[in-house]
């Protein structure tokens, strides 16, 4: 909660670089790359790692990863829109505004077809969570020391599943997220005070309001980023544990062992050579 105002000021910033040519393809996606990773480097810090973050690498991350997204981006895109194509071929055109409705969770029909019409989207970026934490942990001077897809589609379920209680939690506002609407507060705050007009928001925590839900979504992202360690954790050591076992080679034999051994024969055939 303390970041996300300085992340949103952080992302607006940023955004500058969008003007540029064919770069400004690249800097949405490199933005959505670095809160990620900001995210995943709270959740890792409460887990003890705590080695610094190295600028030049955590540049190079997201430059990598944005590309990544943008070609999966066109494939998940040309899937959704087969989505649409065969609804509307089986009789049940899809409707923007009831897919709309369903992020209110008031409709369970409504609800459900969102979830099945954004379930590539959510599935895409939980089966990215696992590789996004390696790279969190990896961004020390160190630089970057581990493989792009490492733990590609790990706890993609239980991630999903998060993603979709920050989805419905957070109704409409989730469309921009909590630090774009907490960024939003945070305007429309300074503006209020300045003109000496009241807020144009609730500051209660009432149903369907905008700092409700950015609490829930903050919440919902923390356990996200939290999950991704923890998976990241344990199929690290998993894998090295496997690593090892396989490159560890076989215990010399002494040759103390050897005579020992040898001794214990003879005894049980009395003395003899076998």
């Amino acid at each position: 909660m303390i970041l996300l105002p300085f992340l949103g000021i952080g992302a607006v910033v940023l955004s500058i670089f969008s003007i540029f040519p064919f770069v400004g393809w690249l800097v949405p996606g490199m933005i959505s790359v670095w809160l990620s990773l900001m995210g995943l480097r709270c959740a890792l810090f409460a887990r003890g790692y705590t080695q610094p973050i190295s600028g030049g690498t955590l540049l190079t991350v997201c430059l990598y990863f944005s590309v990544i997204f943008l070609i999966v981006g066109v494939l998940v895109n040309a899937v959704m829109t087969g989505i649409v194509w065969a609804a509307t071929a089986a009789g049940m055109p899809i409707d923007p505004l009831a897919l709309f409705a369903g992020v209110f969770g008031t409709s369970p029909y409504r609800s459900a077809i969102l979830m099945g019409f954004l379930a590539p989207v959510a599935l895409t970026s939980a089966a990215f969570a696992v590789p996004l934490a390696a790279a969190a942990a990896s961004t020390g001077p160190g630089g970057w020391d581990y493989r792009a897809f490492f733990g590609f589609g790990r706890g993609i379920i239980g991630l999903s599943i998060i993603m979709a209680i920050w989805m419905f939690s957070g109704h409409m506002f989730s469309f921009f997220g909590e630090i774009w609407t907490l960024l939003g507060l945070m305007a429309a705050l300074v503006i209020a005070l300045k003109e000496g007009e009241a807020l144009p928001f609730q500051t209660d925590l009432a149903p369907w309001t905008a700092l409700r839900g950015t609490l829930i979504m903050a919440w919902a992202s923390s356990w996200y980023f939290a999950t991704a360690v923890l998976t990241w954790e344990h199929y690290a050591g998993k894998s090295s544990g496997q690593r090892k076992a396989q490159t560890t080679p076989a215990p010399a034999v002494h040759t103390d062992d050897i005579r020992a051994l040898r001794h214990a024969r003879m005894q049980k055939t009395g003395g003899k050579r076998p």
